[in-house]
């Protein structure tokens, strides 16, 4: 669907267009306004539907458009001045300039890491967040942060929660600092950008989808910066990248006999009776790219996500099968794999069970050696997920991480930076041969 067709005509309307031209005639003045350099495009997302089949993600999130290049340009903040001011630059390379720290702070992407770095008090300066179809799509993650966080549920929403398309009309009625997007929303937005900063909101873009470590830890230290918790990000990119260089340093030693080991990964919203999308290029496909695994989904995957023949999954014989989960819409017939917030251990056991008894792949090596495993999607794209590539990296490479508990690492660290979430939950488990 063209951006163009996303947005209410008040966009184009004579008002703005003069609110436009007045604020980039004076913007130099201001010293508030972002680059004036125009988003590159990239290849339109997908509809809501096709991206809540993806289990959240969207097209654009499987694309190269923003590359790693971009994001290790120069540091991503300047010191800042005497004064408070500062600048920074965001994922997409373009720089912006704060003259002091950002009081009101629309967040339509990446809440969760924004609480990681700025902790509760940070929650007084969100204004919107992008929570539509929130809860239906991120149950656990949306039950845990409200519990924990009720004042969010008083913040107005600008937008879906996966859909990438943003209420620029709210959006210019509250009239944030600054807005938090995420690289699809960048694109999807292009036409309403150039509105949001002539009208002085400084467009942001972050991402934590590609799983890549200099977007990562970039992202997070634009937080700490517009947060003032400068040395909260710190941590946590020094954990982030201890655990990535870990992982590497480990996988670098082992002889090359024992890399290349053949993994397929399964988003389980669909239930088993249905296959659901694989990941090439990015989310778990990323992992599997960064810890040395041979993906079988690797070059099958035009968008960088769907769901592989039944056949070519069979004959590609992977050795460890790993199954996403989540708490979607639409599980009416209690089908689909549960991970994350609010799913207990027996609960991600009995629902991953059925993916390993389907019929039509027990000659499978993985399903024959018990190497089936879940995972939780939802916790992905937080500055946290270094746990899942020591996860990975553990599943794929078992005696050469045998010392190390990614789960208990993430739960420790959930703890230490947002110590009010009280909300249980099950995050990275393998099949329990024993189980009845």
């Amino acid at each position: 669907m063209s951006a163009l067709k996303r947005f209410p005509a008040l966009l184009v309307s004579g008002a703005l267009s003069c609110l436009l031209l007045a604020s980039c005639a004076s913007a130099g003045q201001t010293g508030g306004a972002a680059s004036s350099a125009a988003p590159t495009s990239e290849a339109a997302g997908s509809a809501e539907a096709a991206q809540n089949a993806a289990g959240g993600a969207s097209a654009a999130e499987s694309e190269e458009a923003v590359s790693s290049g971009e994001a290790a340009q120069g540091a991503a903040v300047s010191s800042p001045e005497e004064n408070g001011a500062f600048s920074l630059t965001d994922i997409s390379g373009r720089e912006s300039h704060f003259d002091k720290r950002p009081e009101t702070i629309a967040v339509a992407n990446y809440i969760f890491n924004f609480l990681l770095v700025g902790g509760r008090d940070s929650l007084s300066s969100v204004v919107a967040l992008t929570k539509d179809g929130w809860e239906d799509t991120r149950y656990g993650e949306y039950t845990a942060l409200t519990e924990a966080y009720p004042e969010i549920e008083d913040i107005p929403s600008i937008g879906g929660y996966h859909d990438d398309v943003l209420n620029s009309e709210r959006i210019l009625e509250l009239n944030p600092d600054c807005i938090l997007i995420n690289r699809s929303q960048y694109t999807e937005n292009e036409t309403s950008i150039p509105v949001w900063e002539a009208a002085g909101i400084r467009v942001i873009v972050l991402d934590y989808h590609k799983m890549s470590l200099e977007n990562d830890v970039q992202s997070t230290e634009i937080l700490g910066k517009l947060l003032g918790r400068e040395e909260t990000a710190k941590e946590l990119n020094d954990s982030y990248t201890n655990g990535i260089q870990m992982v590497e340093d480990r996988v670098s030693a082992l002889p090359d006999s024992e890399k290349n080991v053949k993994a397929y990964v399964e988003l389980g919203n669909l239930g088993p009776g249905t296959i659901g999308n694989s990941y090439d290029g990015i989310l778990w496909g990323a992992i599997l790219d960064n810890i040395g695994a041979a993906n079988i989904a690797k070059g099958k995957l035009g968008e960088g996500y769907g769901a592989l023949d039944q056949e070519y999954i069979i004959d590609q014989n992977p050795e460890k099968i790993i199954i996403g989960g989540s708490i979607w819409t639409g599980d009416t017939e209690s089908s689909q794999m549960r991970m994350g917030f609010t799913v207990s251990e027996s609960e991600a056991q009995e629902r991953l069970r059925p993916f390993c008894e389907r019929a039509w792949w027990q000659g499978v090596n993985a399903v024959k050696n018990g190497e089936i495993y879940g995972v939780d999607h939802g916790s992905l794209r937080n500055a946290l997920d270094y746990t899942f590539t020591e996860y990975l990296a553990e599943i794929v490479y078992p005696d050469a991480f045998s010392d190390i508990d990614p789960q208990e690492e993430y739960e420790k660290m959930l703890k230490k930076y947002l110590p009010e979430i009280t909300e249980p939950g099950t995050f990275m488990t393998k099949l329990n041969e024993t189980a009845n």
